[in-house]
């Protein structure tokens, strides 16, 4: 069998007559071009070249096996250059952690602009961090500034609970109500029906002590869904009221889904992006960051 090098180098050769500048096309040593060509010409039992005082002349055999294989050998090499540029290994993979309620809300509209390469985890707070400082992973946006020995923490932006409403809901001077009587801005609430993502409807009972400085709000919610993206999903197919993260809710306002209920927003919690230390290169991180902080929010 023809070994397919043979024929590569016979190329070279036969295109630059000349066994060195073959070498340097190549980037294989002159002696080696020789064997090659002193190979082939053994196997198929011909003479290929002829040894001139500056380079090589092809024979007749020569240019009978230029036409017999120089386009196989063009298409050969024209597949190798496009494998090589879509199947080697990029100089950065992205690796990212974030919880799956962050990922739905947030970095799923963002992940293209990343990188050609992104993979990503989902996980709880911990987990990440954890993965983070062992190097399983090059990054994680998590709910908490977090400095460590191993790990460079950068912070992003904050979240805020807003509330929400269906379309069909009219909700007309509820600001003002607030300020002139807040008992019965609350009764109007009430009297709807309440989306939640968790079963302690954690984020209503913020609200209602931050607006109504209660406890806890006179209500139940009626559907009750554990993510806080899905949650929103449901309810823009439906009618009522949630709280929400404004990142959350961004996505549905923006395609008028739902609408903003003007009640002043409520500061819940600061996002921030940890990297590795020893891993993670400036430039990346640079890219996201600039990413994150400017294109959330704009």
């Amino acid at each position: 069998m023809i070994n397919l090098e043979w024929l590569r180098t016979f190329r070279a050769v036969y295109k630059t007559k000349s066994l060195s500048r073959a070498s340097e096309m190549l980037n294989i040593s002159q002696p080696t071009v020789s064997q090659h060509i002193q190979a082939l010409e053994s196997h198929i039992s011909k003479k290929l070249f002829v040894r001139k005082s500056k380079g090589v002349l092809e024979t007749d055999d020569g240019r009978i096996l230029n036409t017999l294989v120089s386009s196989s050998i063009e298409s050969l090499e024209e597949a190798e250059n496009i494998i090589s540029e879509r199947y080697s290994k990029p100089d950065t993979i992205i690796t990212i952690g974030i919880s799956e309620h962050l990922y739905k809300s947030m970095l799923c509209h963002q992940v293209f602009d990343l990188g050609g390469f992104v993979h990503v985890k989902f996980g709880t707070k911990q987990s990440l961090i954890t993965d983070v400082e062992e190097g399983n992973i090059l990054y994680a946006i998590v709910p908490e500034e977090i400095n460590t020995f191993d790990t460079i923490c950068y912070s992003l932006f904050t979240q805020n609970l807003i509330l929400v409403k269906t379309k069909d809901i009219n909700l007309e001077g509820i600001e003002v109500l607030l300020n002139e009587n807040a008992k019965k801005a609350e009764q109007l609430l009430t009297k709807q029906k309440w989306y939640a993502h968790n079963t302690a409807s954690s984020y209503i009972k913020l609200f209602w002590l931050t607006v109504f400085n209660k406890k806890r709000p006179t209500i139940i919610p009626n559907y009750i869904i554990p993510n806080e993206f899905e949650i929103l999903f449901q309810l823009s197919n439906g009618t009522g009221l949630s709280v929400a993260l404004d990142t959350s809710a961004r996505f549905f306002l923006e395609k008028g889904l739902l609408e903003k209920v003007p009640i002043d927003p409520i500061p819940f919690r600061k996002m921030s992006l940890i990297a590795n230390k020893k891993k993670a290169s400036k430039e990346t991180t640079d890219r996201i960051l600039n990413l994150l902080k400017y294109k959330i929010y704009n």
